[in-house]
C-alpha cells in the first residue's frame, strides 16, 4: 500500500509540475508567469518530503518527459537543470537519514538545515556553471548573448528606443555581468521557499518522512565568506582590465560574477536565519518577520543586500551568541 501511496504520488506530482511550468512559460514574463515557473519544483519536494526519494525521482522524471512531450527541448532542458533536478536532490538530501561511518543509530540522524543549504549553494553554482557553458557556445558567445537579450528587453519593457544606443549601453555595461546569476539566485531562493513550505504540507497532512528543520540553526562554514571576497576581487580586477565585454576574459567575469551572486544567496538565507534567531520567543515574531521579508520584496536590490551583508558578518561575528540567541534550543 505504501508503494501505491508513492508512485500515485509521484505520479501526480510529476504531472503538476510539468503544468506549472508550461502555463507560467505561456504567460511570459508576467508576474502570474513567473511565479507558476517558480512554483513548479512544488509537487516534486511535496512528494519527496512525504513519499521519499523515489516518489521524488519519479515525480522529476515524469515531470521532464511531459515537458520534453509538450514543449520544445530548450524548455525541457531549462525546466530539467533548473528546477526538476534540483528539487529531487535536495528532498533526497532531506529524507535520507546521514550517520557517522560505521555507526548504527537507534534513531535517524537527519541532515541539518546547514547542510541542506550548503547543498543548496552547490546545486546553484552547477547552474551557473551548466548555464555559462551553454551559453557560451552559441555564436554571440556568453557575454554577447546577455548583452543582446538584455538590451532587447530594454527596448521592450522600459520603451527605450533602439536609437538611444549609447543610454542602452551604458545600462548594458552597468547590469550585464549580474544577469545569469542574479537569476540563478532567484532560482535559489524559490528552492529554499518551496521546500519550506512543502515540509509544512506534508506536515500538515501528516505523511512527514522527517522532522522539520530549524531554519534559525542555519550557519554557513566561514570559508565561504573568503571565497567569495577572492570572487569579488578577481571578478573585479578582470572587469576593469576589459577593453570590451567580449572573449575569454568577458566569459570570466560572468562566470565569477555568478558564482558570487549563488554564495550571496546563501548569505542572504543566513541573513534571515540570524533574524529568526534573534526574533524567537517574542510574540510578535511573525509580524517582525512578514515585514521584514515585505522590505526585502519592495526595496529590491538593497533590502536583500543589508541582509546578505548581515549573513557574511555572521561568519565571523557569531550575532546569535553575542546577543544570546546561540544554537542552543
Amino acid at each position: 500500500m505504501a508503494r501505491l501511496h508513492a508512485f500515485a504520488a509521484a505520479v501526480t506530482a510529476g504531472a503538476a509540475s510539468a503544468l506549472l511550468f508550461f502555463i507560467g512559460a505561456g504567460l511570459g514574463l508576467s508576474l502570474a508567469g513567473t511565479f507558476l515557473v517558480l512554483a513548479s519544483p512544488l509537487p516534486i519536494y511535496v512528494a519527496g518530503l512525504g513519499w521519499g526519494s523515489l516518489a521524488a525521482g519519479g515525480a522529476g522524471a515524469l515531470a521532464v518527459a511531459g515537458a520534453t512531450l509538450y514543449g520544445d527541448p530548450l524548455a525541457a532542458s531549462v525546466f530539467s537543470v533548473a528546477f526538476a533536478m534540483p528539487a529531487f536532490l535536495l528532498a533526497h538530501l532531506a529524507v535520507a537519514p546521514s550517520a557517522p561511518a560505521g555507526a548504527e543509530p537507534q534513531e535517524p540522524v537527519w541532515r541539518s538545515v546547514s547542510a541542506l543549504a550548503l547543498g543548496l549553494i552547490a546545486v546553484g553554482l552547477v547552474q551557473v556553471a551548466i548555464a555559462a557553458l551553454a551559453l557560451a557556445a552559441g555564436d554571440a558567445g556568453l557575454a554577447g548573448f546577455i548583452r543582446e537579450r538584455l538590451a532587447a528587453l530594454m527596448v521592450a519593457a522600459y520603451g527605450v528606443t533602439p536609437e538611444d544606443d549609447a543610454a542602452i549601453a551604458a545600462i548594458v555595461d552597468l547590469w550585464d555581468s549580474l544577469v545569469l546569476g542574479a537569476i540563478v539566485a532567484a532560482v535559489m531562493l524559490a528552492h529554499a521557499a518551496l521546500g519550506a513550505l512543502a515540509q509544512g504540507l506534508v506536515r500538515s497532512a501528516g505523511v512527514p518522512r522527517r522532522p522539520a528543520a530549524a531554519f534559525w540553526r542555519l550557519r554557513l562554514p566561514a570559508w565561504l565568506s573568503v571565497l567569495a571576497i577572492v570572487l569579488a576581487a578577481a571578478a573585479f580586477a578582470l572587469d576593469m582590465a576589459l577593453a570590451e565585454r567580449q572573449g575569454p576574459a568577458a566569459f570570466a567575469v560572468h562566470l565569477l560574477t555568478g558564482f558570487l551572486l549563488v554564495l550571496g544567496a546563501g548569505f542572504l538565507l543566513q541573513g534571515f536565519a540570524v533574524l529568526h534567531a534573534l526574533t524567537r520567543g517574542i510574540g510578535a515574531q511573525p509580524l517582525v518577520l512578514a515585514g521584514c521579508y515585505m522590505t526585502v520584496l519592495v526595496f529590491q536590490p538593497f533590502g536583500a543586500l543589508a541582509f546578505a551583508a548581515v549573513g557574511f558578518v555572521e561568519c565571523w561575528a557569531g550575532f546569535r551568541e553575542r546577543f544570546g540567541a546561540g544554537m542552543e534550543e
